[in-house]
C-alpha cells in the first residue's frame, strides 16, 4: 500500500461538532504558523451529528447562571454524577460562542425585540439546515489542512505520550501516517451496538447518527486511557418509526405525553409528579413510558392536539430544519399532526457524552487532557460531563484546543517507530488482506465473515443479554455474564475471520472492531454498578434500589492489552454547585 506522511502540530481526529470549531479556536490562540491536521472519515462539510441539521441549540442560558446550568445537569441524570467542573467552563462561555455561530451565518430566531427565541430554560431555536457547512466553514477559515475520507484506526503512542494516528484512505486506499505534537479526540459517540428498531434496509433509521460508531471510546481504550461512564446508557423518546426527536413537541409545542387513554400520565401518576412531571429527569420520563406500555395503556402519544395552536401549526417547518422524513412520514401516511396525537417509542440504547448520559473519556483535570499525555478529548468523546449537545460540544472543542496549544508549545513528538507503523498497516488492513487471501486460495469454500454478519450478531447478542429494547432495557448478573461471555468471543476468537471485499467494505468492518470494543465496555461498566442509578435507562432487577453508599460516584475502567480485560476503579463524585441534587435550580 502507498503510505503518506503527514507532520504536524496539532492533529484533530473527527471533523464534526467540536473538531471543526477546535481547529478554529486553535489558529486564534496559536497563531499563523501552527499547523493544524484533520482527519474526517466522511466529508467535512456533510458528516457527523449535524449533517441533516438541527431546529434548536439546547445549550443556552436564556436565564440564570453557569451555577444554575450544572443543577440542572445534575437534575436530569437524577442527581448525578457529573463532572460539574467541566459543566461549569462550558456553561461560562457558550453563549459567546453562540454569538460567534450567528456571526458566522447561523440563523438564529428572535423575538421582536431583538432577543433570541428561547424554546424553554436552556434552548434557542435556529434554521439549522445549513448548521454543518456552517461549523465546516469554521475549520476551513482556519486553514486547516483537512483530509477527508480517511478512517483513522489507531493512535499512536510512544514514551508515554500520543504522539499521531494512522489510518487508511477509503476512497484512494492509501496508508496515512500522522505524526502530533499534540492530538485531539473528536470523533463523536456510539450508535448501533444495540439491535435497531427498525430491520433491513431501514436499520440506519436510527436517532443517532448511524455512521458515530465509537471510533473515540475505542482508539482511546486501546490506548489505555481512563473511560468513564458507559454504565449510562441514553435511551431517547422519539417518534414511532421515523425515529425523531420529540423535544419539538414537547417543548417547542407544549404537547404532553398521553397513553391510550388520553391521560396525561406524567401530570396525573403521584410517582411521575414527585420527581417533577413533565420536567421530570430524563431517565425517569423513560421509565414512566415503560410502566404505562408493560401496563397496557400503549401505545403513548405526544399530543399535539393539546398543543399551541399557533405552534403546532410551525410543527413541519420545524422538523425540516433537523428530520425531513418525518414531514415525509407525515404526507405519505396522510396525517394532520394538529388534529391527531403523534405515536411515540423508546430507540437505542446510544452510548453517548454530550447529551442526556455521560460515556466518554476520563479527563484528571479541566484542561481535556487524558490519562495519556498528549490526547486531549472534546463532544461526545469526552465523558462524565452531560447535556452538553451541540453549542456545549462547539464550546468544548474550543476549550479543548486552547489547552492543547499550551500543551504542544513545550513538547517535540519522537521519531515514530518503524517497526510499529509497518505493525498498524498490516492491522489496518487485515480484512482486506483475509479476504484476497481467501479468494486467491482453492481449498477456502468461503472468504469468512462479513461486517453486517458479524454487526447482526453482535447487536442480537447486546439486545438480548445486555439490556436492549426486546429486554425493555432490564439487566442482571446473570444476563450480562452471557453478554460478557457471548461478546467477548466475537473479539477474541472471530474477528480473525473478519474480511473485507473492497475498501468500504473494509470501513464496515472496523466499524464493527471499534463497536465490539465499547461493547466490552459497556458490559463490564454494567456489570460493575450493582445499583439502578438511572431507571428507564438500566434496570437492575438483582439490584433494584440506588446504592448511594457504594456507587455515589464515578465508574472507570482502563484495559490492559496483555490480558483484554478491564481494571474497574471509581472516581468521587466532586460537588462545586451546592444545593439538592435532586431538585432543579431554576
Amino acid at each position: 500500500m502507498e503510505r503518506v506522511f503527514i507532520d504536524t502540530d496539532l492533529l484533530i481526529v473527527g471533523g464534526g461538532t467540536a473538531g471543526c470549531l477546535a481547529a478554529w479556536e486553535a489558529r486564534q490562540v496559536g497563531g499563523p504558523d501552527l499547523r493544524i491536521t484533520i482527519l474526517e472519515k466522511a466529508y467535512i462539510r456533510h458528516s457527523g451529528s449535524l449533517a441533516a441539521g438541527q431546529n434548536a441549540l439546547n445549550m443556552y442560558l436564556n436565564q440564570g447562571t453557569p451555577e444554575d446550568f450544572v443543577c440542572y445537569a445534575r437534575y436530569d441524570l437524577c442527581g448525578g454524577p457529573v463532572r460539574e467542573d467541566i459543566l461549569l467552563s462550558v456553561a461560562r462561555e457558550v453563549n459567546e460562542t453562540v454569538a460567534l455561530m450567528e456571526r458566522e451565518g447561523l440563523p438564529i430566531k428572535k423575538r421582536p425585540d431583538g432577543r433570541y427565541l428561547n424554546r424553554g430554560k436552556w434552548n434557542v431555536e435556529v434554521n439549522g439546515a445549513l448548521l454543518k457547512p456552517i461549523t465546516a466553514r469554521m475549520a476551513e477559515k482556519a486553514g486547516a489542512r483537512i483530509f477527508n475520507r480517511v478512517y483513522v484506526t489507531n493512535l499512536f503512542k510512544q514514551e508515554g505520550r500520543c504522539v499521531g494516528a494512522v489510518g487508511f484512505g477509503v476512497r484512494d486506499g492509501r496508508f496515512y501516517v500522522v505524526r502530533a505534537r499534540a492530538v485531539l479526540l473528536t470523533a463523536g459517540g456510539c450508535a448501533g451496538i444495540y439491535r435497531p428498531n427498525n430491520a433491513g434496509d431501514a436499520h440506519h433509521r436510527i436517532w443517532y447518527v448511524p455512521f458515530n460508531t465509537g471510533a473515540s471510546y475505542a482508539m482511546a481504550k486501546r490506548l489505555g486511557c481512563k473511560m468513564v461512564g458507559f454504565e449510562c446508557r441514553f435511551i431517547p423518546i422519539r417518534t414511532k418509526d421515523t425515529v425523531a426527536p420529540t423535544g419539538t413537541l414537547a417543548i417547542g409545542m407544549g404537547a404532553p405525553m398521553i397513553n391510550a387513554l388520553g391521560k396525561q400520565f406524567m401530570k396525573e401518576n403521584p410517582r411521575w409528579v414527585e420527581w417533577g412531571g413533565h420536567s421530570a429527569p430524563t431517565p425517569i420520563r423513560v421509565q414512566a413510558f415503560l410502566v404505562e406500555t408493560a401496563e397496557h395503556r400503549g401505545p403513548c402519544y405526544m399530543d399535539t392536539t393539546r398543543g399551541d395552536p399557533h405552534r403546532v401549526a410551525e410543527i413541519k417547518e420545524q422538523y425540516v430544519d433537523m428530520s425531513p422524513s418525518l414531514v415525509l412520514y407525515w404526507a405519505a401516511n396522510d396525517i394532520d399532526p394538529s388534529k391527531e396525537p403523534v405515536e411515540i417509542d423508546v430507540s437505542g440504547p446510544y452510548i453517548v457524552g454530550a447529551h442526556a448520559a455521560m460515556a466518554g473519556v476520563w479527563v484528571p483535570k479541566e484542561d481535556r487532557m487524558t490519562t495519556v499525555a498528549g490526547l486531549f478529548v472534546a463532544g461526545d468523546a469526552l465523558g462524565g460531563a452531560p447535556s452538553r449537545f451541540i453549542s456545549g460540544s462547539w464550546t468544548d472543542g474550543r476549550i479543548a484546543a486552547r489547552y492543547a496549544v499550551e500543551y504542544l508549545r513545550g513538547v517535540e513528538p519522537p521519531e515514530l517507530d518503524p517497526d510499529e507503523v509497518r505493525r498498524q498497516e498490516e492491522i489496518a488492513f487485515a480484512p482486506l488482506a483475509r479476504y484476497q487471501e481467501a479468494a486467491e486460495s482453492e481449498s477456502t469454500p468461503r472468504p469468512g465473515i462479513r461486517p453486517r454478519e458479524m454487526e447482526e450478531r453482535m447487536q442480537k447478542i447486546m439486545d438480548e443479554y445486555a439490556g436492549g429494547r426486546t429486554r425493555w432495557y432490564w439487566i442482571n448478573e446473570t444476563h450480562l455474564q452471557i453478554a460478557r461471555k457471548k461478546i467477548n468471543h466475537l473479539r477474541r476468537d472471530q474477528l480473525q475471520y473478519l474480511v473485507a471485499e473492497d475498501l468500504h467494505e473494509l470501513q464496515l468492518a472496523w466499524d464493527v472492531i471499534n463497536r465490539l470494543d465499547v461493547c466490552q465496555l459497556v458490559i463490564e461498566h454494567l456489570l460493575y454498578r450493582k445499583e439502578t442509578r438511572w431507571p428507564g435507562y438500566a434496570n437492575r432487577s438483582d439490584c433494584p434500589e440506588r446504592n448511594d453508599a457504594e456507587f455515589d460516584c464515578f465508574v472507570c475502567s482502563v484495559w490492559d492489552p496483555e490480558t483484554d480485560e478491564l481494571t474497574m476503579m471509581k472516581e468521587p463524585y466532586v460537588q462545586l454547585v451546592p444545593g439538592d441534587r435532586m431538585k432543579q435550580s431554576i
